[in-house]
């Protein structure tokens, strides 16, 4: 059989846990003791529709009678068992079990060629389109399965088909089998396809979406201008440029930039098309009943759906809405491909958060349409002074409340108000520096592999903060403190020969070396910690007006925070690397330059974060602060004139 997968239809999209899911399910089944008697293991339908033209072409092409569907519902099962059965190993054991088996059923995509048999070639680029992607690593899903492969392909492909055989088995839908007609074709078209996914995952407005642009079986059967021939083609032309942008929106720079870690769509194109569906919207006010369809509905009432407009109409208003889609495209690919909107666009982005973007992307591109370059980015620095501004409030000395310094701002009390300043230091670094050669990644800034406990928004201590002894203070946290300081002072001569720092370590040590000692000598471990945390003080020259402040704190994630724990400056700068290096962490500029002491102007020593380091670092956070700010009040001035 041959099977087409029409060019609204979603792509592939299966993870490795559904294609494992499928294998374990036939396994189960194959493996069952028990059977009854025809009992066979049933996946969900599969529907399909003769496609004339393709069966006519294929026909004449190879001199004999083929009939090609349309897989109208049941793509992502099909695929899957057809790679399957072109896997090495289960290929093999079904040439073994059946030397004269017929030929596999055929698959191809309307808007791509030869997808499939890239899929199944070790050589081929699997990053090639979104598609092949998903392909390629279902594959290797079921390469790297160790389930029963035997067990699993007699199953799938009995020999011998009999209604009495324990084996797999679907149900088979062939739409417009017994009917003829104009309304069934139509029918057919986009109706069918929203309608079947009744009892699993939804079809998004995306996919939706996709097939009111691109189904063709609206326009006459006829070589006009607006045919089904003619619009075969153009349409094609635009599915083609469908998935340059679904590509290209999956470029993790550009997507980063464009969105915050809580916007999940199922399609990244859902962005531009909600962004459409919202400005035509405001245009044209249609009366929205389904609120969960929202954005199908406004860009079906845009095309004439329900208007039952003439199919030359239908086709204006479709080049009308690809345009659309396709001119905003351009606009956000331009802001990401000018590296200075790129930083300034994610900086607000990132700063801004939540789930739904699209108000601060629309407001930021109706200013990119209305006004110059260097008024644009007046505007985009002007929004971060904003954001960050300090707002703030304490009380005096006269019981007056005053918004808090830059220099006396809280770690503990003023986090949300920190991490953001350090924040747009980091971009500041990026739009002041033409020749860092790379630019800050705000996807992996906002977790790496999608982790967030690898988002970069944990505030660390450069000079370890010490050792909180409250009424709650565990042993754990005690021992690790110990061994931490031990490895330091053990591994540096300066610090064995200070007598009272190896009385208390080895006081300490001899209390910890038993949980029970520990709780009855809490105080006298107190002592000695406080003990060594002064000598470290000392040599740093910390004092307690800058510990928990911005002179001493900088931005990591949570797991590293926790792996940096409460070293010196000098272990914590190897831990990050070796972090960095392994892709454990992703270190913006501002932590790196920090760690190695790079806003400093004097380095005497890199054990320490000394009195002058700590001054010079915040020198730099002062002056990228009041960049923004300055453009702030220069655009509340002056506006864009």
């Amino acid at each position: 059989m041959s099977f087409n997968i029409p060019s609204y239809q979603r792509g592939y999209r299966w993870e490795k846990e559904n294609v494992e899911a499928l294998l374990n399910d036939v396994q189960e089944f194959a493996t069952k003791t028990k059977k009854e008697e025809g009992e066979f293991y049933c996946l969900q339908p599969v529907v399909v529709r003769v496609n004339k033209q393709l069966s006519e072409e294929r026909t004449i092409a190879e001199g004999n009678p083929v009939t090609v569907y349309d897989l109208l519902d049941g793509q992502q099962r099909l695929t899957t068992l057809w790679l399957i059965l072109n896997q090495d190993d289960f290929k093999s054991l079904w040439n073994n079990m059946d030397r004269n088996h017929a030929d596999l059923y055929s698959m191809e995509y309307e808007s791509r060629t030869n997808l499939f048999d890239k899929a199944i070639d070790k050589d081929s680029d699997m990053y090639e389109n979104i598609d092949l992607f998903y392909l390629k690593n279902a594959y290797n899903t079921i390469a790297e399965w160790d389930g029963d492969k035997v067990e699993v392909i007699k199953t799938i492909v009995p020999k011998l088909s009999s209604e009495n055989t324990n084996d797999v088995r679907i149900i088979w839908y062939e739409f417009d089998k017994d009917t003829e007609g104009e309304e069934s074709r139509q029918a057919s078209s986009i109706k069918v396809f929203s309608r079947l996914n009744y009892g699993k995952i939804a079809l998004t407005d995306t996919e939706l979406i996709k097939a009111l642009i691109l189904q063709s079986d609206i326009y006459p059967d006829d070589n006009s201008e607006k045919g089904r021939n003619a619009m075969r083609e153009h349409l094609f032309r635009i599915a083609t440029e469908w998935d340059d942008i679904e590509k290209g929106l999956h470029n993790d720079l550009f997507w980063g930039m464009l969105t915050p870690e809580d916007y999940k769509p199922a399609n990244h194109l859902e962005l531009i098309l909600r962004f459409v569906a919202e400005k035509i919207q405001k245009e044209k006010g249609y009366r929205i009943i389904d609120h969960q369809r929202r954005d199908f509905h406004i860009i079906a009432s845009y095309l004439g759906v329900n208007s039952s407009v003439l199919p030359s109409q239908y086709a204006e208003n479709v080049d009308h809405l690809w345009s659309m889609i396709r001119d905003i495209y351009i606009s956000l690919y331009n802001w990401y491909t000018n590296e200075t909107f790129y930083h300034l666009i994610g900086l607000n982005v990132l700063i801004q958060g939540g789930s739904n973007p699209i108000p601060l992307i629309t407001d930021i591109y109706n200013k990119y349409c209305s006004v110059n370059k260097e008024s644009f980015r007046l505007y985009l620095e002007s929004e971060i002074g904003r954001l960050i501004e300090i707002q703030e409030k304490v009380d005096d000395n006269l019981g007056k409340k005053i918004t808090v310094d830059l220099r006396d701002l809280q770690y503990g009390i003023h986090n949300p108000r920190i991490i953001k300043i350090l924040e747009a230091l980091n971009i500041y670094l990026h739009i002041t520096n033409k020749h860092l050669g790379f630019r800050f990644n705000f996807k992996n800034f906002k977790g790496i592999k999608d982790n967030k406990d690898k988002k970069v928004t944990s505030l660390e201590h450069i000079h370890p903060q010490h050792l909180n002894f409250d009424d709650n203070v565990k042993y754990k946290d005690v021992y690790d403190w110990y061994n931490n300081t031990f490895n330091i002072i053990s591994s540096d001569p300066e610090y064995s020969k200070n007598e009272q720092m190896q009385t208390a370590i080895n006081l300490l040590g001899d209390i910890l070396k038993d949980e029970e000692k520990f709780k009855e000598q809490i105080a006298e471990c107190q002592k000695n910690v406080e003990e060594i945390d002064r000598f470290f003080d000392k040599h740093a020259q910390m004092d307690t007006g800058h510990m928990h402040t911005l002179y001493n704190l900088a931005l990591v994630d949570k797991d590293t925070n926790a792996a940096l724990s409460n070293n010196l400056i000098d272990v914590k700068r190897k831990i990050l690397q070796e972090r960095e290096e392994q892709g454990e962490t992703y270190v913006p500029i501002a932590t790196n330059y920090v760690f190695n002491k790079h806003f400093s102007n004097h380095i005497s020593e890199m054990k320490f974060w000394n009195k002058d380091d700590r001054e010079a670092y915040f020198a730099k956070i002062e002056e990228a602060y009041h960049y923004f700010i300055n453009k702030k009040n220069i655009y509340m001035q002056y506006g864009t004139k």
